[in-house]
């Protein structure tokens, strides 16, 4: 009641207003409340105008409760403070950006991450939510909570500093949470505008190479001469573009208009982060290639930072000589600026003057690998000598597997040979022995779930020896050389060596482990404990390590959190089983009321959600910190998101295409959630998920068939007619 009270008293204040969509500003009288015990008044010297004040002005956004006072770069003097206030003084300069107000109390707000409330205050009425009506920068005086305003030192220019009160913390912001903030990483800058350029700025000031990519030849000199970005790329030049592949740890993607971003994905390293701060539409999804997202490449997004992070920014900016060139206009001319925002005709910010994705980049760079010579002579000399082996092969797409003889290596000094005993069927497999992905090499032995026993090892080897059990997962080799050989992530390495062949790369075929034998590098092999079961356990070498490791990988491993999974299959269930060993509240989400029993009876989940009940869907939103997606089918990603808490991450293991990108909604992402993937961990993430599994009694639930069965087992996967896993039983019925 008495701040209801305070702000029934008022005082008159001038500004400009859009009264209609047509976005047309001219003066206007209001009032706003006068200053209370935790307020202070600020006389606005400077007030930057924001791409977003003139959606709003226009209705672009088609939320605008008129009149809009637009505004939320507002700098200027203290006049006044209430008798509370302890952070400001009579005379301080001070700033407000985007947010007046917000409820103080929920996890967002208590991790000082205010523009993430559910219940935000904004500097300008955005959408007419029944709460009273706030009024923008575009006027002379503001009032506004303490905790609210920002303290802007004394060495930076306050026109030049007001843009970083949005601009400034947009891509700082996201800049420091996703870890872009390194001296010596590289990262790029899509467009060079408002955020672009500060963006450039604050990277330089982090030390970091930065590498400006635009469509505008024009912006080459400005990118490189005046603002320092060690280089540029022009879009649209195939050869520059190429150039860059992979060299890019992350990404700050400032463009509004709808552009590819599968070009810009490309350029990310594995792990990179596409950041996009450039909302592209509100209405039409983002269209984001699957595959890339399996290297684990990251895209989200991010809105303005919190206050405390807003003030750390504007002191980091005046300790660097940070501020945004700017245009300084009178306030008559305001209609002029917005008609040329709109055209994109500003260097780069007007200020009104108050006063007056593995398998992907293996299949992406296979005419490299191909053309390349670098090539063990030793080991290819010892490849040609040969031991005979016998599986089941598919010969061409129709998939249909049949016995087959052929050769494997003899083994060498650092080998072992594995005696195999189970191998599970991957969808995987099915997908290579029906050429579903275009890229089969006949005939194709699929198989890398392989489990075993050691049956001979080369003088070398010093982690096995012949008794001991064994598994061979998804890999057998890797160029060891790469930053991601050198993290132990083998899997994401550009030059994988596969357990069988998934396309012809021009180098030595393999066959998997539908058969009788395998001879592998003692690096690419896992030690089974002896508690865990071989026929339990060979799934694990895919599909355990598949959702294991980016529940490690993206924090989803710790005791209390809520994690989703969706879809209740081979992956599935066991991303169940290892939440639940991690400690974690587990929803299952699927399309299938039949799975609520299995979900929660016989895989302890604690909860499930059907996917297509709106009620239940909507009873469960913001409640999860992620989901692992395991589904391949295409289905819509927008429901999901709505699951996630600020700062989820929604992680696809199941690609949903190869072909058809993913659609995933714009906004969402603003509130930094992830969309990422993750293909198999490497060889030391794998070993550590066997030893977990083994500790924590997690096997995968198994169907073990004999050899003869695998045509049928084939089928009835490709219908999704198993619980959960085939298994073959490789030693007692493949016959010669």
């Amino acid at each position: 009641m008495a701040k209801l009270q305070a702000e029934e008293e008022t005082q008159k204040v001038s500004g400009w207003a859009a009264r209609d969509p047509s976005g047309i500003l001219s003066p206007f009288h209001f009032t706003r409340r006068v200053n209370g015990d935790n307020d202070i008044t600020i006389k606005i010297l400077f007030c930057g105008i924001c791409h977003f004040d003139l959606h709003m002005a226009r209705n672009d956004l088609g939320t605008s409760s008129y009149p809009v006072v637009p505004g939320h770069e507002i700098v200027g003097v203290v006049t006044q403070v209430g008798k509370e206030v302890d952070k400001f003084k009579v005379g301080d300069r001070a700033g407000v950006g985007c947010l007046i107000g917000s409820c103080g109390n929920c996890e967002n707000c208590q991790e000082d991450m205010e523009s993430y409330c559910s219940k935000p205050n904004y500097t300008y009425t955005i959408f007419d939510d029944g709460g009273p009506k706030t009024y923008g920068g575009y006027s002379d005086v503001y009032v506004v909570d303490e905790h609210f305003a920002i303290r802007i030192p004394d060495n930076l220019s306050l026109e030049g500093g007001a843009p970083l009160l949005c601009a400034g913390i947009t891509v700082f912001s996201p800049m420091k949470y996703f870890g872009l903030d390194r001296a010596g990483m590289h990262v790029g800058v899509v467009g060079l505008g408002g955020l672009g350029h500060l963006a450039v700025k604050f990277a330089k000031a982090f030390g970091m190479k930065v590498t400006v990519i635009s469509t505008s030849p024009s912006k080459q000199n400005e990118a490189i001469q005046q603002l320092g970005a060690d280089s540029f790329i022009l879009s649209h030049d195939t050869n520059q573009m190429e150039a860059a592949i992979g060299t890019m740890n992350g990404i700050i993607d400032t463009v509004s208009a709808v552009h590819p971003l599968k070009p810009l994905l490309d350029l990310l390293k594995t792990k990179g982060k596409l950041i996009i701060v450039g909302v592209q539409s509100l209405e039409k999804p983002l269209e984001v290639p699957a595959m890339p997202l399996l290297g684990r490449k990251v895209v989200s997004g991010s809105m303005a930072g919190g206050i405390k992070e807003t003030q750390e920014m504007i002191d980091f900016a005046a300790k660097h000589n940070i501020a945004a060139d700017v245009e300084v206009i009178p306030m008559d001319y305001v209609n002029k600026a917005m008609d040329r925002l709109a055209k994109g005709d500003v260097r780069y910010r007007f200020i009104p003057f108050w006063c007056l994705i593995s398998v992907w980049n293996a299949v992406k760079n296979r005419a490299d690998i191909k053309g390349s010579e670098d090539i063990d002579m030793a080991r290819l000399q010892a490849e040609e000598e040969t031991q005979k082996a016998f599986g089941w092969a598919a010969r061409d797409s129709s998939g249909i597997l049949s016995p087959f003889h052929f050769t494997r290596r003899v083994n060498g000094d650092n080998d072992i040979t594995i005696k195999i005993l189970f191998c599970g069927i991957c969808h995987s497999d099915l997908h290579i022995a029906r050429n579903d992905f275009g890229i089969s090499s006949y005939p194709v032995v699929p198989g890398h779930e392989i489990v075993g026993v050691v049956t001979q090892a080369g003088k070398e080897v010093d982690k096995f020896k012949v008794g001991d059990r064994a598994g061979v997962g998804c890999l057998i080799g890797s160029c060891g050389n790469c930053e991601n050989c050198q993290e132990d992530m083998e899997s994401y390495c550009p030059k994988p060596n596969y357990t069988n062949t998934i396309f012809d790369d021009g180098g030595p075929k393999t066959y998997g482990g539908y058969s009788d034998v395998y001879v592998v590098d003692e690096h690419f092999a896992i030690r089974i404990p002896d508690n865990l079961s071989l026929e339990g356990g060979a799934p694990l070498l895919c599909a355990g390590i598949t959702v294991f490791s980016p529940m490690k990988y993206f924090g989803l491993d710790r005791a209390g959190m809520h994690v989703g999974v969706v879809g209740l299959g081979g992956l599935g269930h066991l991303a169940v089983k290892f939440a639940k060993a991690f400690g974690m509240k587990v929803t299952v989400i699927s399309t299938s009321p039949s799975k609520q029993n299995e979900a929660i009876q016989q895989l302890g989940a604690d909860s499930f959600i059907l996917s297509h009940d709106t009620n239940q869907m909507e009873a469960a939103i913001g409640t999860m910190n992620g989901i692992i997606d395991t589904v391949s089918a295409v289905h819509p990603l927008k429901p999901l998101l709505d699951l996630l808490k600020t700062k989820g991450k929604l992680i696809m293991v199941g690609a949903q295409s190869l072909e058809k990108p993913l659609e995933v909604p714009a906004m969402p992402l603003l509130g930094r959630k992830v969309v990422s993937g993750s293909t198999a961990g490497g060889i030391k993430e794998t070993q550590e998920m066997i030893d977990f599994a083994a500790k924590h009694n997690i096997a995968a639930d198994v169907e073990v068939i004999p050899m003869d069965y695998v045509n049928k087992a084939m089928d009835r996967l490709a219908k999704g007619d198993v619980r959960y896993r085939f298994v073959i039983d490789i030693a007692n019925t493949l016959l010669t």
